[in-house]
C-alpha cells in the first residue's frame, strides 16, 4: 500500500471548502448554540454603572521649618490603597451618606453632616459594609500620588454617591489618624511637663531646708559685725540637688519647645481633585455584542470541530485519491439509490452509471477470459443493501448489451434483492447446493429482459457458510460458466461474514462496492487483503456516489 504524498497531506482551499460543506450541519448547530447562549446572556445580564473620584494624597503632617518633631511620613501607595478600600472607611462612607440623607444636606464636608456621621458609624451593618466594599476598587495613577476611587452599582446615582462618599471618608480617616497622633504626643508632653514641675517643687523645698541649716550653724568672725559669717563648705547633698534642679529646668524648656512645635503643626491629608459624577451609560460590553460574539464564537468552534472531526474520520472521503492508494482501481461511480433499473429508461441515472461501469469491467474480464465476478461490500455500515443493489444493476447492465447473464444471490442471511425482480424464492441456490434441484430448474428468466436470469437464495438454508463451502457450489458455478456469458455472484459483506471469502476461490475476479463517508478505509483495506489472500484478483471498486461529483475528488 502506497503512502499519501506530502502534497496530499496539505489542506488546500478546495479541501477546506469540502470539509465545510461536508460538516455544514455541525457548523450551523454550533453557531446557533453560540447565538442562543449570547441571547441567553442578555436575560442574565445585570446592568451596572461605574463612577470614580480622584484624590490627591499628601503626607499627613507638615510642621514648617522645625526639625524637633519627626512626625511626617511619606505616602506609601499600597498602604493608602488598603486604607481607602478598608471596611472602616466604607462604614464611614455609608454613615456620611446616611447623615446627608437624614439632614437633607448633600454637602459631605458640612460640619453637621460629619458630626452626625461620626455618631452613626457604630450602627452601620457590617455585612452591608462588606458587600459595598466589594463594589469599591482603589488604584494609584502611575507615577503620581493621585488615588482613583471607583465604585460600581446597579444605579448610576448610587455609583456616584459611593465613589464620592468613600473619597470623603478616606480623607476624614487620614485626618483623624493624624489628629489622634498629634493629640497623643501633646498629652504625653504635658504629662511630662507636670512631672518635672512637681519634681522641681520638691527639690526647691529640700534646698530651702538645707540652706536654712547652714544659716543656723554659721559663726560670726567679728561679733560687732553681724554679717561677718565664717565661710562654710556646702554639703554634697545640697550641691546634687542644685545640679538636678538645673537639669530638670533644661528638660522643661525642651518640652516647651516641643509643645510649641506640635501647636504649629498643620494637618493636610489631601484633597479631592475630581468629584465623582453620575455616569450616563452602563459599563461593560454593549448588549448587541453578546449575541454577535456568541454567534462568532459558535461559528469558530463549529469550524474547528468540523476540521477535527474530518481529520479523525476514518471513512473513505476522497475515493479518487484514496482507493488507488490502497490498491483498488475505480471501475465507475453509481448513484446510491435503492432502485434496480430492470426496465430501460426507468431510472436514467442508474442506466447511465452502470452502462459505463459494466463496459469497463467486461472489457477487463474479456481480455483476461473471465466469466464469474464476485460483487460484495465492506461492512454493513458501508451498506449491505447498497452492495446487493449494485450487483443486481451491474448484471442488468450487462444483460442489456446482449450478454446472457446469471445473477446468483448468495446472501443467504439477509436476502434483499430477489423481491425486486419478483421471482419465486421457493427454490433457489440452497436447493441446488443441497441436490434437491438443478440450476436450470430454479434459475428464472426475466420477462422484460430475456438475457437476464436470476438464481434466488432459496429456503433450504441451514448454516450459510457451510452451505457455500460445499463442493456443489463449485459445480454450480462451473455449470453456469457453460450456460451463461457472465455470472454475477452477489455475496454478503466481507468483514462481517466469511461467505465472500469462501466464494472467492470459486470466482474469477471481484468487485468491491464502496460508499464514501460510510465505508471505513481500514475495512476496505481488510476486504482487499482477504480476497487476495484466497487468490482472487480484484478488478476494482464501484463507488456509490452519494453526493454527486464531490465524492470524486
Amino acid at each position: 500500500m502506497t503512502s499519501p504524498t506530502q502534497s496530499d497531506a496539505v489542506v488546500g482551499l478546495d479541501d477546506s471548502v469540502t470539509v465545510l460543506r461536508r460538516h455544514w450541519k455541525l457548523i450551523a448547530l454550533c453557531a446557533l448554540a453560540g447565538l442562543a447562549l449570547g441571547l441567553a446572556s442578555l436575560t442574565q445580564r445585570t446592568q451596572t454603572f461605574v463612577s470614580d473620584s480622584l484624590v490627591e494624597v499628601r503626607p499627613l503632617i507638615s510642621q514648617g521649618d522645625s526639625p524637633n518633631l519627626d512626625a511626617a511620613r511619606q505616602v506609601n501607595p499600597e498602604t493608602e490603597q488598603s486604607i481607602a478600600s478598608s471596611q472602616r472607611v466604607v462604614e464611614r462612607a455609608l454613615a456620611l451618606l446616611d447623615a446627608s440623607e437624614q439632614l437633607g444636606n448633600p454637602d459631605l464636608d458640612d460640619l453637621e453632616v460629619e458630626t452626625m456621621a461620626t455618631e452613626l458609624v457604630g450602627s452601620v451593618d457590617g455585612d452591608v459594609a462588606r458587600r459595598v466594599q466589594n463594589q469599591i476598587e482603589v488604584t494609584f495613577e502611575q507615577n503620581s500620588l493621585v488615588l482613583q476611587i471607583e465604585a460600581t452599582a446597579g444605579r448610576s446615582e448610587r455609583a456616584q454617591e459611593l465613589a464620592q462618599s468613600v473619597a470623603h471618608a478616606y480623607l476624614d480617616f487620614r485626618v483623624d489618624a493624624a489628629t489622634g497622633a498629634t493629640n497623643e504626643a501633646r498629652q504625653r508632653l504635658l504629662d511630662r511637663e507636670q512631672e518635672l514641675l512637681d519634681e522641681l517643687d520638691t527639690i526647691a523645698a529640700k534646698i530651702e531646708v538645707l540652706e536654712q541649716g547652714l544659716i543656723d550653724s554659721a559663726e560670726l568672725i567679728d561679733p560687732e559685725d553681724p554679717t561677718s559669717f565664717r565661710e562654710q563648705v556646702r554639703p554634697s547633698e545640697l550641691r546634687s540637688l542644685e545640679l538636678s534642679e538645673v537639669s530638670k529646668r533644661q528638660n522643661l524648656e525642651g518640652i516647651g519647645s516641643r509643645l510649641a512645635n506640635i501647636d504649629s503643626i498643620t494637618i493636610n491629608a489631601g484633597e479631592i481633585l475630581d468629584d465623582a459624577e453620575v455616569p450616563l451609560n452602563p459599563s461593560g460590553i454593549p448588549a448587541p455584542v453578546a449575541p454577535v460574539a456568541g454567534l462568532l464564537l459558535g461559528l469558530g468552534l463549529g469550524v474547528g470541530f468540523a476540521f477535527i472531526q474530518d481529520r479523525s474520520d476514518a471513512t473513505i472521503r476522497q475515493p479518487m485519491k484514496e482507493l488507488p492508494q490502497i490498491g483498488s482501481d475505480i471501475l465507475g461511480f453509481s448513484p446510491s439509490v435503492n432502485h434496480i433499473a430492470v426496465t430501460e429508461g426507468s431510472e436514467a441515472r442508474v442506466d447511465e452509471a452502470y452502462r459505463r461501469t459494466q463496459a469497463g469491467l467486461l472489457f477487463k474480464m474479456d481480455r483476461e477470459d473471465r466469466q464469474v465476478v464476485l460483487v460484495t461490500g465492506t461492512t454493513e455500515a458501508g451498506g449491505s443493501d447498497t452492495a446487493a443493489i449494485a450487483a443486481a444493476n451491474l448484471a442488468v447492465a450487462a444483460a442489456r448489451v446482449g450478454r446472457k447473464t446469471l445473477l446468483v444471490l448468495s446472501d443467504l442471511r439477509d436476502p434483499v434483492v430477489h423481491p425486486r425482480f419478483k421471482v419465486d424464492n421457493s427454490q433457489g441456490l440452497a436447493e441446488v447446493i443441497n441436490g434437491k434441484a438443478s440450476l436450470s430448474e430454479v434459475s428464472q428468466q426475466l420477462a422484460e429482459l430475456t438475457a437476464m436470469h436470476v438464481l434466488p437464495p432459496g429456503t433450504d438454508i441451514g448454516s450459510p457458510t457451510r452451505l457455500l463451502q460445499s463442493s456443489n457450489m463449485g459445480r454450480l458455478l462451473d455449470n453456469a460458466r457453460s450456460g451463461f456469458d457472465l455470472v454475477v455472484v452477489q455475496a454478503p459483506t466481507l468483514t462481517d461474514y466469511a461467505d465472500a471469502v469462501v466464494l472467492g476461490p470459486l470466482c474469477d475476479t471481484a468487485v468491491l462496492v464502496v460508499e464514501p463517508d460510510k465505508s471505513l478505509r481500514t475495512d476496505v483495506e481488510s476486504s482487499l487483503r482477504q480476497l487476495k489472500a484466497v487468490g482472487l484478483d480484484v478488478s476494482g471498486s464501484i463507488v456509490a456516489d452519494t453526493v454527486g461529483s464531490r465524492s470524486r475528488k
